[in-house]
């Protein structure tokens, strides 16, 4: 491996079918009663279709997708398709540091759903986030580009937990910075509005 290969994600042998799995592709499925396995996405979605008596679930699984942003930046999607029962939910994200980062997206849909329809659906609001970048590079560093910025709320290790880090046009942005970014903006006022990881922001 290079010194500028990112690095790779940890695998973890799958107690179903056996096979190496890197880490975000295994559910850790189970119960108190009768114990948990690791099982990758595949397996644990034919096990959920089995305890359901879902016979008709079409497991399936997509190749990463190489999509680009409207600065000409490439981004390489990564997708799982998880059933939850009565629904099933498809994600796409990106890795970095072995781990998903950067943009995320979620569709739901229904476990009779077509999951090439709903991959096609998703691509599209894929491809409507990516069309516009909320932050701009200015002398300054990174600003706010308009008068609305959407994100992503995650855990910020450096403040363990007490502020937030906040995912913006992919790219992580501290409690702080963002709070510097909205000190352009002083005596404006603002809303907040905060949605489920499923709804086109």
């Amino acid at each position: 491996m290079r010194k500028d290969d990112p690095p790779s994600p940890a695998m973890i042998r799958c107690q179903g079918c056996g096979s190496a799995t890197p880490a975000y592709y295994v559910v850790h499925y189970g119960s108190i009663e009768g114990g948990y396995r690791e099982l990758c996405t595949h397996c644990f979605n034919a096990e959920v279709a089995r305890v359901q008596g879902l016979e008709d679930f079409e497991n399936v699984r997509f190749h990463p997708v190489v999509m680009s942003d409207c600065a000409g930046e490439a981004h390489e999607f990564h997708f799982r398709a998880r059933l939850l029962g009565a629904s099933v939910a498809l994600e796409a994200f990106e890795i970095e540091g072995g781990t998903p980062a950067g943009h995320q997206f979620q569709m739901p849909g229904e476990p009779d759903d077509d999951l090439l329809s709903l991959l096609g659906r998703l691509i599209e609001r894929m491809r409507r986030r990516l069309a516009k970048r909320d932050l701009d590079e200015t002398p300054l560093g990174l600003q706010i580009a308009g008068q609305s910025v959407r994100g992503r709320i995650e855990w910020d290790d450096a403040t363990y937990g007490v502020l937030p880090l906040v995912v913006i046009d992919g790219q992580e942005v501290s409690w702080e910075q963002f709070g510097k970014m909205l000190m352009s903006y002083e005596g404006w006022q603002f809303r907040m509005e905060i949605l489920d990881r499923s709804e086109e922001v």
